[in-house]
């Protein structure tokens, strides 16, 4: 799998901070939307062409800073030509030097290992049992074992043995050779995970460098966060700053 052309990224860019693209289209610039509008219409296609135009520069304004970028799948299949729309990001990250995540949560990897929309890496949902992770394939799988929806605790939380459902699932994946997804940003979760699965890749969306500190080891490495901010024209460089203020990558 490959974690560590992952690892060699953060190592080169010393940031383990990646752009994460989930965009809602409302929120994107009305001027952008209006011009593909007047060049295609109202529709599929104007829509389509946005969100790409969105995406591709944000990925310019960060490419020579971060390591990596954070596709949400849902994002842009929800929209008609989805699928031709979300291979052409993971080739626009390729081209920038971006190492590409899509987070797909799927449960059957192996039907997105073999398409155009695969990225270095994927995430998926492993609550449905440990085949979520294929073992016959260089691409990194990220196993998403904590989730920051309202009503996660009501599963997640169950216990377990002698601790919680995501931390007795994130041992397991861990076993299997699984990266680990934590969104929830608290660092109570991110040290339960890390003390079930030392050896395991951390992905940690919507998280700070202070409560994203217990993933990483003395070096720096061994995790990543995730900022959802900076595909809105957040400011890439505080972005690092504040990270390296909690984690120096040697």
């Amino acid at each position: 799998m490959s974690i560590e052309k992952l690892q060699s990224a953060i190592r080169e860019k010393r940031t383990p901070v990646a752009l994460g693209l989930a965009p809602e289209i409302e929120k994107i610039s009305p001027k952008i939307l209006k011009n593909f509008e007047e060049m295609f219409g109202p529709g599929m296609m104007a829509n389509a062409e946005t969100l790409r135009f969105h995406a591709c520069q944000a990925m310019d304004a960060v490419q020579d800073k971060l390591p990596a970028v954070v596709i949400s799948a849902e994002h842009y299949l929800r929209w008609g030509m989805g699928s031709d729309l979300l291979s052409n990001l993971i080739g626009a990250a390729a081209a920038r030097g971006l190492y590409s995540i899509v987070d797909c949560r799927t449960t059957r990897p192996q039907l997105w290992l073999t398409s155009p929309m695969m990225g270095d890496a994927l995430t998926v949902m492993p609550y449905v049992g440990g085949d979520c992770v294929p073992q016959d394939t260089d691409k990194a799988v990220f196993a998403v074992v904590r989730t920051a929806n309202e009503t996660s605790g009501e599963v997640q939380n169950l216990i377990a043995g002698d601790r919680p459902l995501y931390a007795a699932l994130a041992q397991q994946m861990g076993r299997r050779g699984a990266a680990l997804m934590v969104e929830t940003g608290y660092s109570l979760d991110i040290k339960e995970v890390r003390k079930r699965a030392a050896d395991a890749f951390l992905l940690l969306p919507h998280c700070d460098g202070q409560n994203a500190l217990p993933a990483f080891d003395d070096l720096g490495h061994g995790a990543m966060v995730v900022d959802y901010s900076l595909q809105y024209g957040g400011d890439v460089d505080q972005a690092i700053k504040e990270m390296k203020a909690w984690v120096s990558v040697l």
